[in-house]
């Protein structure tokens, strides 16, 4: 996970899946442009509002989108589905033929998930479906869950939860003890296991059969799921403070603005942003292993220790950048 504009710029989190070519981006602010090669394993792009320091990057994407790519999905609020759609039809778009970038536009729009299709070349969005949305589900597939909730930036605004689904990798060197070839079968003993199908019969390379639930605990490893949320614009209201607790409650990693510090409380509140008091209560209350404050305001930049030094008095599972954390006189909770 990165923040390729680091904490002070335009909000861009890119999150690399591991054991897959595949990146997943949580806004997109203006910043340097992305790589083709990430651009190209991008697959998901989770806006959480249309304001320009979250969406003007998204431009530049489009562009690397031409070719004979996989639609791309785009998760937000309502009304993202244009947004995208005008930065599309901006663009003359007469030469690309079927190498057009396509995207799958999804709108939680309270319980229902609202679907739409843009097309390069096609000036509006095509709605394509309408789905239930229980929980904030927008997506779901064979290795995670992406789950939203509505907070308030006096415009809506969505959080979003990424939740991979647990994986099992298999142990090397307990393999080789067994004297087992490596094989299809061990794809077969994966799925089964995360299915919980313990009495599933595995055929095993010399034909012989054995239940999954014997054959895991001996070979396999089982890394349980660890949740990202992340939240950023939203003002420090109660009705705010409530959903992000609940919604980002037990997760291993938040990131959560932190825009001003708490003399600056004022500007906050007249801009619909949080204090570093306000992120570090909300962190600590949902209890999560790991806060990575940013979306810091640029009037700190000439002393972002007193942001983190703010934070960390009140929640101890702070991450500290390791060049900051002699001059706070802290050390990181996640070392």
């Amino acid at each position: 996970m990165t923040l390729p504009n680091g904490v002070f710029g335009d909000p861009l989190l890119h999150v690399r899946l591991a054991h897959h070519k595949r990146s997943l981006l949580i806004d997109f602010g203006e910043g340097q442009r992305l790589p083709a090669r990430l651009a190209h394993q991008v697959t998901d792009v989770l806006i959480s509002h249309a304001h320009a320091d979250h969406i003007a990057g998204f431009v530049s994407f489009i562009r690397s989108r031409i070719g004979k790519w996989p639609v791309c999905r785009v998760l937000g609020p309502p009304g993202i589905a244009d947004n995208v759609a005008g930065f599309v039809s901006g663009i003359h778009w007469d030469r690309v033929g079927p190498r057009a970038p396509r995207f799958e536009v999804t709108e939680l729009r309270g319980d229902c998930a609202q679907r739409f299709l843009v097309v390069a070349g096609q000036r509006q969005p095509e709605p394509i479906g309408v789905t239930a949305a229980d929980g904030g589900l927008l997506f779901a597939d064979a290795f995670m869950r992406i789950r939203a909730v509505e907070l308030d930036h006096l415009t809506p605004v969505l959080a979003f939860s990424l939740e991979p689904n647990a994986t099992v990798r298999v142990r090397s060197d307990r393999l080789t003890e067994s004297g087992l070839e490596p094989g299809n079968w061990l794809t077969e003993l994966k799925a089964r296991t995360l299915a919980g199908d313990g009495e599933a019969l595995i055929e095993l390379p010399s034909g012989a059969q054995r239940r999954a639930a014997e054959l895991a605990p001996e070979l396999c490893l089982i890394e349980p799921a660890q949740t990202l949320v992340y939240a950023t614009d939203l003002a420090d209201t109660l009705a705010n403070r409530e959903r992000l607790v609940r919604f980002a409650s037990g997760a291993h990693t938040l990131f959560l603005e932190s825009t001003f510090l708490e003399a600056d409380a004022a500007q906050a509140e007249r801009t619909g942003h949080l204090t570093t008091r306000a992120c570090a209560e909300i962190a600590a209350a949902a209890g999560v292993d790991r806060l990575i404050p940013f979306h810091f305001s640029r009037r700190y930049e000439r002393d972002p220790g007193e942001i983190y030094a703010e934070i960390v008095r009140t929640c101890a599972a702070t991450f500290i950048p390791p060049e900051l954390r002699d001059s706070i006189g802290v050390c990181d909770a996640n070392d």
